[in-house]
């Protein structure tokens, strides 16, 4: 039974203690008995309370500020504090809606750079992949170029465009002509690599173009679909295998040694040289020793005065100055000029240097090189090729 009352009676000590200690006005006073006739009345706490009970609250609650010992405020200090309260409550509503509204000029600002940065981003991610798919498929519409940073929209480029190349000469099966003929198909597979992306249009290709013999030969490994059709390469492979005899090599280095300048010039001769020597197995230095060989008469005698370069392409090139600077001097071709040459006027009792007998010392011939004499008799007006005495010793 005590239980149950000070259960009813705990949550009213709070309240009669508000009422009694506040020093408030009748009128607040009024209002807050109107307040707490309000606040006591849920339908769960008045069915526990008795009757008397509930109307000793309202009693207490409705004459509170006459039982009060502190005093009472003045009701115009407690309306200059309200409407100080008013105002500060306002200066914070005004700052509370400035900053709100900054913030959300912030956010649009932030909302328009991530959707120009979501539009960049997409064109650039789009235009690596139109290029791939252009370069892969022959019928691909055209590749997309990264937007200017402005615009933000990117321009379609149009699709390159492969060069014109001509055909190649039809192979008839000649083992002398087999690499040059691969050699063209390869260069106008690398010049269009879209006409031909696959490895069968290439081989078609290489097919189409020959001829004779070698054309039956392809045929007939293109309609059994032999291993060598399946790529370019095993297909230059076999083809060389079938006309190109294993002996080219031999063959080109018996060329090589016959190969002569003749009555040709050094330019001529070394453009043949050049074309038959990667043919042969040979070594640099063995090279360069044939192609010395192979030099004219004239050729030979003029670099005595010269030290040798120690590579054929440097021999060629000294070779070749030296033939331009007769050949500059005189119209006359040098291995007939050597034989109609005749003995200048004023030389007499020439001393000549006896070739193959007695080399000129170094300082002599560089004497005679740094005053432009003959390196043959040590006269001046003429060179070795063109020395009368040489002419006349041969004779």
């Amino acid at each position: 039974m005590i239980r149950s009352w000070l259960s009813v009676l705990l949550p009213v000590l709070p309240v009669l203690f508000l009422f009694t200690c506040l020093p408030l006005s009748p009128h607040q006073c009024n209002h807050l008995h109107l307040c707490s006739l309000t606040w006591f009345k849920p339908t769960l706490f008045t069915q526990s309370l008795p009757d008397c009970l509930y109307l000793c609250c309202s009693w207490v609650q409705s004459h509170a500020h006459y039982s009060t010992i502190w005093p009472k405020m003045d009701p115009a200090q407690i309306d200059d504090r309200i409407s100080r309260m008013e105002d500060m409550l306002n200066q914070l509503i005004a700052a509370s809606a400035a900053a709100s509204a900054e913030n959300r000029r912030g956010l649009a600002q932030v909302r328009d750079e991530m959707a120009n940065i979501h539009t960049r981003t997409q064109a650039l991610e789009q235009s690596p992949a139109s290029l791939e798919a252009g370069s892969s498929s022959p019928a691909s519409a055209s590749a997309a170029a990264p937007p200017p940073v402005s615009a933000g929209v990117g321009a379609p480029l149009p699709s390159p465009r492969e060069p014109n190349v001509g055909t190649p000469e039809r192979y008839d099966g000649d083992p002398v002509t087999c690499n040059a003929f691969l050699c063209n198909c390869s260069i106008i597979f690398s010049l269009q690599p879209l006409t031909f992306s696959s490895e069968e249009a290439r081989v078609a290709y290489t097919i189409n173009h020959l001829t004779g013999r070698a054309r039956l030969w392809g045929t007939a490994e293109w309609l059994r679909g032999t291993s060598a059709c399946h790529s370019f390469q095993s297909f230059a492979n076999e083809l060389r295998r079938v006309f190109e005899p294993g002996s080219l090599g031999a063959d080109a280095g018996r060329e090589l040694l016959d190969l002569v300048q003749g009555s040709r010039s050094v330019t001529d001769f070394a453009i043949d040289f050049r074309t038959k020597a990667p043919m042969c197995d040979w070594n640099p230095a063995a090279l360069r020793d044939v192609f010395m060989r192979g030099l004219a008469g004239y050729m030979k005698d003029e670099l005595v005065a010269y030290e040798l370069p120690s590579t054929l392409e440097g021999l060629i090139e000294l070779a070749t100055r030296l033939d331009l600077s007769l050949h500059s001097k005189s119209p006359v071709t040098p291995a007939s000029s050597s034989l109609a040459s005749t003995a200048p006027v004023g030389v007499e009792d020439p001393e000549p240097m006896q070739l193959g007998h007695t080399r000129l010392s170094l300082e002599e011939r560089e004497r005679r090189q740094r005053l432009n004499l003959c390196l043959y008799c040590g006269q001046p007006g003429h060179f070795v090729s063109r020395c009368p005495v040489k002419a006349r010793a041969h004779q």
